[in-house]
C-alpha cells in the first residue's frame, strides 16, 4: 500500500491510497457547518477516470435528512421552508426516522455512457459488503469522519467499481448539493435550477423556480470541490 498524505479544502480533511486491488478514503469534516449540510442533504464523493467524464461514479453517504424526508408526504417541503418544522411536537417522529435512516444506506451513481441517467439508487449496506465495498461514518452530529473500502475494478465479486486501476490518474470529487435534489425533483417544463439562480444572479416569473431560489439563499451555494490523484503501482 502506498504512503498516505493529508490533503485540506475548505471544511474537508482527506487521506487516499490505494493498494492492488481496493482504493481507501478517508474524510474528516473539520469545519461543523459543512459537517451540518452533509448530514441535512447528503455528501458524495466521486471517483472518476480522468480519461472519462465526470460523476461517472459516486457515493453519496450519508443520504442526508433531506433525503430521507422523502419517504413522508409534505416533509421536505416543510422542512426546507419552516425553520422550526422539525421542532414542532407532531413531527418529532418523521424527523428522528429520518435522521436514523441516513446511515443505513448509501446512493450509488454508477454510469456507463455521458447519456445515462443521473438518478441515484438506494443500496442497504448489507448489499455493499457482499460485493466488497465497505462504508463507515463515526458520527457525533458536529463533526465525523467517513472511511471508505472500495473495489477499483468491476468484477463478479465487485459490481459496484469506479473501474479504475493502480497507476491510473483519477478525478476526486467531494459535492453537498441540495441543487441536485431540487432538480431531482423538477417534472414538465419546470426550469433546470444552477448555481447561478441560487445565488440569485438570475431572475425569474416562475413561481416554483422563484421558491428555490428563495428557499437556496437561505442555504447558501453548494459545496463541491475536486482534486486530481495519482493512484500508487504497489510495488514499483
Amino acid at each position: 500500500m502506498a504512503d498516505v498524505e493529508r490533503h485540506w479544502i475548505n471544511g474537508l480533511a482527506f487521506q487516499v491510497t490505494n493498494d492492488e486491488t481496493n482504493l481507501y478514503i478517508m474524510v474528516d469534516f473539520v469545519q461543523a457547518r459543512t459537517y451540518q449540510l452533509a448530514r441535512e442533504f447528503g455528501f458524495t464523493i466521486y471517483i472518476d477516470d480522468k480519461s472519462n467524464y465526470k460523476r461517472s461514479f459516486g457515493i453519496t453517504y450519508p443520504t442526508g435528512i433531506y433525503y430521507e424526508l422523502g419517504n413522508y408526504p409534505g416533509a421536505r417541503n416543510g422542512y426546507l421552508l419552516e425553520p422550526n418544522w422539525g421542532n414542532l411536537p407532531e413531527n418529532q417522529s418523521v424527523i428522528q426516522a429520518a435522521i436514523s435512516n441516513i446511515t443505513n444506506n448509501v446512493l450509488l451513481i454508477q454510469r456507463r455512457s455521458r447519456r445515462d441517467d443521473f438518478q441515484p439508487t438506494p443500496i442497504p449496506l448489507a448489499q455493499l459488503r457482499a460485493q466488497n465495498l465497505f462504508v463507515h461514518i463515526d458520527d457525533n452530529a458536529r463533526s465525523g469522519r467517513i472511511s471508505l473500502t472500495i473495489p477499483m475494478e468491476i468484477r463478479s465479486t465487485s459490481q459496484f467499481s469506479p473501474d479504475i486501476r493502480p497507476g491510473d490518474i483519477i478525478d476526486l470529487g467531494f459535492e453537498i448539493n441540495p441543487l441536485r435534489l431540487l432538480n431531482m425533483e423538477q417534472t414538465g417544463n419546470s426550469s433546470i435550477i444552477t448555481s447561478d439562480t441560487a445565488s440569485g444572479r438570475t431572475r425569474s416569473e416562475d413561481p416554483d423556480q422563484n421558491r428555490n431560489i428563495q428557499i437556496l439563499n437561505r442555504l447558501g451555494e453548494p459545496f463541491e470541490k475536486w482534486v486530481e490523484v495519482t493512484l500508487a503501482k504497489p510495488g514499483t
